[in-house]
């Protein structure tokens, strides 16, 4: 068995596994964590120093470290320390040597505010000992320190940034002006929107607010809270700033709720030709694609009609409402509904999206319904809000054929094949019409629109039903016609007597 101290000098090999999670780094982090431990040892030495006449200081630190490098897609250069046991493709020396003040001077940028004494951290307003903590990682470990690496707004982002300290803490701290808060964090367009933060100017200043670069109007402001309503042609995310004079606060993010209301299509749900007279239905279908949910909102359905003859074949095209449509002629049908509350990314089922209508005429009409017709929503895409369905309307059938009540359909009520029957009725001369005796087909002599003249079908004695058929539909007669023998019955010579 290996004991505990063969285990600690053993190497690791490749099929070891490393004790901690390998992430993967910047260089700037690196050197950060190094410097801070180099400062921290010195500090050490220092104080083990002030009973001993002998001390030691770190002189230098030079490390060699095998990595792999990569540039992420946002241009950044990533290491990540090769595994004990695993070889590099790049070595990566680093020395660490101590540097005199007078040589940090003579390339540092001089700070017109350094007194004689440094001014402690802890003196900040409001400052948190974890605040300093983080600072100390960034070499900053007084208010002269701080305001040496804060001497422009884009050097305090990056202390910001290294450090892990808000944008806002430091220019507090630098009376610069800033911006804390927003309440709401987001809300749909027109929103009064409050900003709190500090040094946000006098009543002689001027102050103004921008969303996504556009200016807001100003409602109330003091030195430490802001009060706008923001823009309305404002939409989705973006970032919130104010300017006092000519100097700019940090920015916040802010997402201003949209409106977006899609009508997919309009369904038309009457089956076949439609024809004159006829009740046509149709539906459409809408979605709430914004971010927020929209209270009740009206419904327009128009109607419009085009010139010229509808065409034989029946024909339907659907398409949305854009700028480039020509205006439709002569608005027919006109309703209005009222649609309830629709939640954001929900698909409507309310019934003010069923219109149904009956035409006088044939023709080609169009159907048009529109949401939120004057777009008191402040829909970001209004022309999706919209969707026009093509139809066309043919011509009434004719009535279909009908019998004379009971007894008046046919004369006479009985006959032998061959015989003529008369049957009469309404609507017997749409197409070419076929007579039925039971299921044999008649001859038929001659039709019109009341009659129709038959033969009786060649079909052995019984009682049946007569079937009128036409183009436009099927009637039956209520009473039933006989049919007799077809055997001759009457007078004559025959041979041992008359025949019968």
């Amino acid at each position: 068995m290996r004991s505990p101290v063969e285990d600690r000098d053993r190497s690791l090999t490749p099929n070891d596994s490393p004790a901690l999670p390998n992430e993967e780094w910047e260089l700037s982090e690196l050197i950060q964590l190094v410097t801070a431990e180099l400062d921290q040892a010195q500090d050490t030495l220092i104080l083990k120093s002030q009973n001993r006449r002998l001390s030691m200081m770190v002189n230098q630190l030079n490390l060699d470290l095998q990595v792999d490098v990569r540039r992420d897609p946002n241009g950044r250069l990533l290491f990540r320390t090769t595994a004990p046991g695993h070889s590099g493709a790049t070595v990566l020396k680093l020395g660490f040597t101590p540097a005199l003040d007078t040589q940090v001077q003579e390339t540092r940028k001089s700070v017109d505010l350094e007194t004689d004494e440094l001014e402690p951290l802890n003196t900040l307003p409001d400052i948190q000992e974890s605040e300093i903590q983080r600072l100390r990682t960034v070499g900053i470990h007084s208010v002269n320190d701080l305001y040496g690496a804060t001497q422009t707004p884009a050097m305090l982002t990056e202390v910001s940034l290294k450090a892990g300290v808000d944008e806002a803490r430091l220019r507090l701290w630098r009376q610069w002006p800033f911006i804390s808060d927003i309440q709401p964090e987001s809300g749909p367009a027109g929103s009064i929107v409050v900003i709190d933060g500090g040094n946000l100017g006098t009543p002689e200043d001027t102050v103004e607010v921008y969303f996504q670069d556009r200016l807001a109007r100003m409602i109330q402001r003091t030195s430490t809270r802001l009060t706008v309503e923001m823009p309305r042609s404002v939409t989705g995310s973006g970032s919130v700033i104010a300017k006092v004079n000519d100097q700019r606060t940090n920015t916040k993010p802010w997402r201003a709720h949209v409106v977006d209301l899609v009508v997919q299509t309009i369904t038309l749900k009457t089956p076949g030709v439609l024809r004159v007279q006829q009740a046509i239905a149709f539906q459409a279908t809408l979605i709430n694609q914004g971010t927020l949910s929209i209270p009740n909102i009206p419904v327009r359905w128009i109607v419009t009609t085009t010139s010229g003859q509808p065409p034989i074949e029946y024909s339907l095209q659907a398409r949305p409402v854009d700028d480039d449509f020509p205006t439709l002629p002569r608005t027919i049908i006109q309703e209005n509904y009222l649609h309830g509350p629709l939640k954001a990314q929900e698909t409507s089922t309310d019934p003010s999206l069923e219109f149904t209508a009956a035409f006088t005429a044939p023709g080609t009409y169009w159907v048009s319904v529109i949401i939120d017709p004057d777009n008191t929503l402040q829909d970001q895409s209004p022309t999706n809000n919209r969707f026009m369905l093509e139809f066309v309307v043919q011509p009434a059938l004719p009535p279909p054929p009908e019998f004379n009540s009971p007894p008046n359909q046919f004369t006479p009520k009985s006959g032998r094949p061959g015989d003529r029957i008369t049957l009469q009725g309404r609507n017997f001369n749409q197409g070419s019409p076929m007579v039925l005796f039971g299921t044999v087909q008649a001859a038929i002599i001659s039709t019109s629109a009341t009659q129709i003249v038959v033969r009786v079908p060649s079909i052995s004695p019984r009682t049946t039903s007569i079937t009128v058929q036409t183009s436009v539909g099927t009637v039956t007669t209520q009473d039933s016609f006989t049919i007799l023998s077809s055997s001759y019955y009457g007078s004559g010579q025959a041979i041992g007597g008359n025949l019968l």
